[in-house]
């Protein structure tokens, strides 16, 4: 198991408008484009049709979207361990909270260069996508192309000729349907209209005639774009959420994949985050002997979590006070000093159910109880636990992330349990 993380967040060197950002709730309306529109060279998708819906989520869900996104595709490179927390220092300053739609601040649209603000841009588009893809019910997520190729290198298949792409999810909800998704995006400069369909196109040739290529098929696929504009453009649109979703094509000897494969990897990123490297393997590849693990259980919102210590740190340190300077000279244990105002630790986790059934996962005959499990409600707000509050989110696969909000030393401590799980 992995030690937990330990640093201290420089809060006093941060904007107030960054600290906003881990509060913020916000929303994108969804609108759904025609196919044919999309691909026909002369097509106009514009004026876009009447929004279909809306994504509604908080900074703590979309941080726990982009880092899922993450970790599906580098489950275990150093990336996991840039936080939520970090994600939302790092990047708070991008977005306005305030506005009726969410979009980026004024001058954000280019304040990275060419290559950092694409890449931004693509993680915000893939964790909007999964945001999209959860509120669709579609719980458990996979990298389609790592998938892929770990079925067909057992099974003699190569990369289809016609192919130079993949697309980036393979998800699946409570019905047991799978779809394959793409994400696109981007950040608009003011007065300037984002490239829909070019980008949904681009989407659509990654997407097409890969449905064939695997049974069970996928039910359908979605090519999923968002774009963000700065607050105050005035030139008609807000920031959006464009989906198209083309029919399946007939199979065309698809690689065989097993029924629980997408909860495999979904679950499989998720452990290794955790640090639990040695389980998410064994998960992904079946065999190997399970290990003891002995890990903290905290109860939110009635529910019981397993979780994972990503950092623990002071709350809103002065640094320039003579109480900072006394509190960090006293601390034992350097470089961490007792905040007088309390800390904060952020935790990543499991619903307790979901460890139960990922126990049995190891052994091939337990893949039954993984395939039992149903996508449960979603939590995206503050939950008051003794002694402190959690701040985060739980995905209906029930993926917890947050941070443990404590008070001052003296008071009453969350009750933290210890349980003991094979995995």
């Amino acid at each position: 198991m992995a030690l937990p993380l330990v640093q201290m967040t420089h809060w006093g060197a941060v904007s107030r408008r960054v600290v906003r950002a881990f509060n913020g709730r916000s929303n994108l309306p969804v609108h759904e484009l025609a196919k044919a529109k999309v691909e026909k060279p002369h097509g106009r998708t514009r004026p876009l049709p009447k929004a279909s819906g809306n994504v509604q989520f908080s900074a703590w869900r979309l941080a726990h979207a982009v880092k899922k996104a993450d970790c599906l595709r580098w489950p275990t490179a150093p990336i996991r361990w840039v936080g939520a927390t970090g994600f939302l220092l790092e990047n708070g300053h991008l977005f306005d909270w305030t506005a009726s739609e969410w979009c980026l601040g004024e001058g954000m649209s280019s304040f990275y260069a060419d290559f950092a603000g694409t890449g931004i841009a693509g993680r915000i588009a893939q964790g909007m996508a999964l945001l999209f893809l959860e509120d669709n019910g579609y719980a458990y997520v996979g990298r389609f192309e790592t998938e892929w190729k770990r079925r067909a290198a057992t099974q003699n298949r190569q990369w289809p000729a016609d192919k130079t792409k993949a697309p980036d999810f393979i998800a699946e909800n409570g019905q047991k349907e799978w779809v394959l998704a793409e994400s696109k995006g981007g950040f608009s400069a003011p007065g300037k209209k984002p490239p829909i369909k070019g980008a949904l196109k681009d989407g659509l040739t990654q997407l097409d005639g890969w449905d064939k290529y695997i049974t069970p098929q996928p039910i359908k696929s979605f090519a999923i774009g968002t774009f963000l504009r700065e607050t105050g453009d005035t030139s008609g649109e807000t920031s959006l959420i464009a989906f198209v979703d083309p029919e399946p094509e007939v199979p065309e000897n698809p690689v065989e994949f097993p029924r629980d494969a997408v909860r495999r990897a979904n679950y499989a990123s998720w452990l290794s985050l955790m640090g639990l490297d040695e389980a998410a393997a064994r998960l992904l590849r079946d065999d190997g002997e399970r290990q003891r693990y002995e890990l903290p259980l905290l109860t939110v919102g009635g529910h019981q979590y397993v979780v994972g210590i990503v950092s623990v740190s002071p709350r809103h340190p002065d640094l320039s006070s003579r109480e900072f300077w006394r509190d960090l000279r006293d601390w034992p244990f350097w470089p961490f000093p007792w905040s007088r105002d309390g800390f904060d630790i952020e935790i990543v986790g499991l619903d307790l159910k979901v460890l139960h059934a990922l126990s049995s996962v190891t052994q091939l005959a337990g893949a039954s109880e993984l395939m039992a499990l149903e996508p449960s409600e979603g939590r995206d707000g503050p939950a008051e636990l003794d002694g402190g509050t959690f701040y985060g989110s739980v995905f209906s696969d029930g993926s917890l992330l947050g941070e443990l909000r404590l008070r001052r030393p003296g008071e009453p401590f969350p009750d933290f349990e210890w349980i003991e799980v094979e995995l």
